[in-house]
C-alpha cells in the first residue's frame, strides 16, 4: 500500500543556529564524540518541559539520504515535510520573514534533489499576516510547496483575529490548505499544567490548545467568509471528533451571530485529521466512523513518533481496501495536488 505521510518535520542548519544566539533561549549544550560534535540538548524554552536529544536533532537535520532510507525500512513513500517547532513565528519580524523564506528555500530544494519522496508545507512569518500571505504564495507558486503549517498562537494571540485572515484568504484563493499544529499553551493555562512534567505538551497541553485555536476558528465565521478553506488537524482531529454532539448540542443552546451553521457541518467540510501520533485503533475507528475515510489522512509525527509504528498501524486498520486508499495516499494526494 503506497503511503504518504503528511505531518514530518525537519530543521535547517539556518534555523537551529539562529535559535542557539536568542537570549531567550539558553545555550545548546554539545559534546565531543570521535567523529564530530554533536548536539546534546537541542534547547529548552521558558517554561517548557520540552527538550530534543542529539538523535533527534540528527534527524530534524536531514532531509536527505538518510531520511529516505528509514522511510524505506518503514514502507512510506513520501513524507509531507514541515519546519519543526519553534518556528519563525514568535521571533523578531526582519528574521521571521528572513528565515521563513530561507526554510523554504532549502526545503524545495530537498524536494527537487528527492523527486517523489518528499513534499512540503511552507513556514510562515504569520504574526505579520501581510507578510506570511506573501511568502505563501511565494512558495506554492514559485517553489511548488503544497501549503502550509502554522504552529498555533503567537505569543497568546490566536489567529481567529481578522488581522491574520489575509492569510487564510490567499491559501483559499491558492486551493491550498494551511496545517494547524499544536505548540505549548499560552501563559495562564502554562501555568495551570507545568507544575506536571509533560502535561503541557503531548500529554494533554498540545491538544487542548490545538483544538481551541481549531474551536476559535470555527465560531468566529471564518469559515463563511473563506467557505472553500481547508484547514489539517493532527492527532485524529485533537479530540474535537470525540465531541461534535455535545459541541453542537451546546452551540443550539447558545444565541450565537457566529458561525451560522452548527459546528460539526464546519468541521466536517473545511477540516480533515490525519493519524500523526494517535496509534489507536479504537480512536482511530470512532473517529473514522463520524468523519469518514474521505477526511482522514495517514501521518507519523516523525522524528517524534517511529516511522515503523505508524506505518504498522495503518497496515492493521480494519477498513476496506478502498478505504484504506483514501487515508494513506489518495485523499493527500488529492488535497495537496501531489
Amino acid at each position: 500500500m503506497k503511503k504518504i505521510a503528511v505531518e514530518e518535520h525537519f530543521f535547517t542548519r539556518v534555523h537551529l543556529d539562529h535559535l542557539r544566539t536568542r537570549q531567550s533561549y539558553p545555550r545548546l549544550e554539545t559534546g565531543e564524540d570521535d567523529r564530530h560534535q554533536k548536539v546534546e540538548r537541542l534547547f529548552r524554552a521558558p517554561n517548557s518541559s520540552q527538550a530534543f536529544g542529539a538523535e533527534q536533532v540528527n534527524r530534524l537535520l536531514d532531509i536527505g539520504a538518510g531520511r529516505v532510507s528509514e522511510m524505506d525500512n518503514a514502507g512510506i513513500d513520501m513524507q509531507v515535510l514541515s519546519l519543526s517547532g519553534p518556528g519563525v513565528e514568535e521571533l523578531d519580524p526582519s528574521d521571521s520573514v528572513r528565515l521563513a523564506r530561507s526554510a523554504n528555500d532549502q526545503l524545495a530544494e530537498a524536494i527537487k534533489a528527492h523527486p517523489g519522496r518528499f513534499a512540503g508545507f511552507a513556514a510562515l512569518p504569520y504574526a505579520e499576516p501581510r507578510a506570511a500571505a506573501a511568502e505563501l504564495e511565494r512558495a506554492v507558486t514559485r517553489l511548488g510547496l503544497c501549503g502550509a503549517k502554522i504552529n498555533s498562537h503567537v505569543g497568546g494571540q490566536y489567529l481567529d483575529d481578522r488581522k491574520f485572515w489575509p492569510l487564510f484568504e490567499t491559501a483559499e484563493k491558492l486551493g491550498v490548505p494551511v496545517y494547524l499544529h499544536p505548540k505549548e499553551p499560552p501563559r495562564g493555562l502554562l501555568e495551570l499544567l507545568s507544575p506536571y512534567p509533560g502535561l503541557p505538551t503531548a500529554m494533554w497541553g498540545f491538544a487542548a490548545e490545538a483544538g481551541l485555536h481549531a474551536m476559535r476558528l470555527i465560531c468566529s465565521g471564518l469559515f463563511d467568509a473563506h467557505p472553500k478553506l481547508k484547514i489539517v488537524l493532527g492527532h485524529l482531529g485533537e479530540a474535537i471528533p470525540f465531541w461534535l454532539w455535545r459541541i453542537d448540542n451546546s452551540w443550539l443552546k447558545t444565541p450565537q451571530t457566529f458561525p451560522r451553521r452548527k459546528p460539526s457541518e464546519y468541521f466536517r467540510e473545511n477540516f480533515f485529521v490525519t493519524t500523526s501520533g494517535m496509534f489507536d485503533e479504537r480512536a482511530f475507528m470512532y473517529v473514522y466512523d463520524t468523519l469518514g475515510a474521505d477526511r482522514i489522512m495517514f501521518a507519523v509525527d516523525y522524528p517524534y513518533e517511529s516511522n515503523e509504528r505508524g506505518s504498522k498501524f495503518i497496515d492493521s486498520i480494519p477498513v476496506s481496501p478502498s478505504d484504506k486508499e483514501k487515508i494513506c495516499h489518495g485523499n493527500a494526494e488529492k488535497l495537496l495536488r501531489l
